[in-house]
């Protein structure tokens, strides 16, 4: 595993420019979540023989916990019993409705503020191999026990416990949960780029994850937003910081290379 940490810092590269205008978007501006751009995921993974969505996540997914408000999309992470959990939340996903292999991929974001929020910006492949072997793009993921901090990641490598991850973190004085901010990935052929507010924090390239197979040039691949409560990023739930909100202001996917 292979971790890179920066400082955000003037130095940083600025983002290179996309195409205008965007390949696929949702500016959340309906009166509820548009189910021709997004479908609900819901549960708790156990019947997809992945309880905890594979990482001991204590969330039940409902649809009603995502809503559109004042032009956002609103994903409520809160203490409440459904089925076998304590927690709900909800997770949404392009599948089935949009895939891309190459672009920009954007979100305006506000994430929630709280021990044990795991909000999550991802992309999964079009493909029915078993993860990781076709790979998996994190854009944005944060842990409400260090607001400080965001990350981006790729998983790789052979199926489970033989899987790999590269991530890249950027770490601030001041928490992330405290306003808006553009996350971002640009993905290429045999390079992928996180940014943030428009400046790159991290990258990654075959040679970096070597010896292991690059996959990420194969297929397609799909957006996912979801808030995750406790699991191996997210950690101990302070219940008196729920109810919490991932605020998503818009969700855009630009072509690269067509200035």
């Amino acid at each position: 595993m292979l971790i890179g940490a920066l400082l955000f810092a003037s130095t940083h590269l600025q983002a290179e420019s996309a195409c205008s205008t965007p390949m696929w978007q949702d500016e959340f501006n309906g009166g509820s979540v548009d189910i021709a751009k997004w479908q609900f995921v819901e549960g708790d993974g156990c019947d997809e023989d992945l309880c905890g969505w594979g990482n001991d996540e204590k969330q039940w997914y409902l649809a009603k916990n995502a809503r559109i408000e004042a032009g956002a999309l609103h994903i409520t992470g809160q203490r409440e019993r459904s089925n076998s959990r304590w927690y709900t939340s909800a997770k949404l996903t392009t599948q089935g409705r949009f895939a891309a292999q190459y672009g920009r991929f954007e979100a305006r974001m506000k994430i929630p503020k709280g021990d044990g929020f795991w909000p999550a910006f991802w992309m999964m492949p079009r493909s029915e191999l078993r993860w990781p072997l076709a790979g998996e793009i994190d854009i944005l993921e944060s842990s409400g026990h260090t607001p400080e901090k965001i990350l981006g990641a790729i998983h790789f490598g052979d199926t489970w416990p033989d899987n790999v991850h590269y991530s890249e973190s950027l770490l601030t004085p001041v928490s992330w949960a405290d306003d808006f901010h553009v996350y971002a990935l640009e993905w290429r052929p045999g390079e992928i780029r996180w940014f943030v507010d428009g400046k790159e924090y991290g990258r990654v390239t075959p040679k970096d994850i070597a010896p292991y197979p690059w996959v990420f040039d194969e297929r397609p691949f799909y957006l996912i937003l979801n808030l995750a409560l406790g699991g191996t990023l997210g950690g101990k739930i302070k219940k008196s910081d729920l109810p919490g909100e991932l605020i998503v202001d818009y969700v855009r996917a630009y072509p690269l290379g067509c200035d």
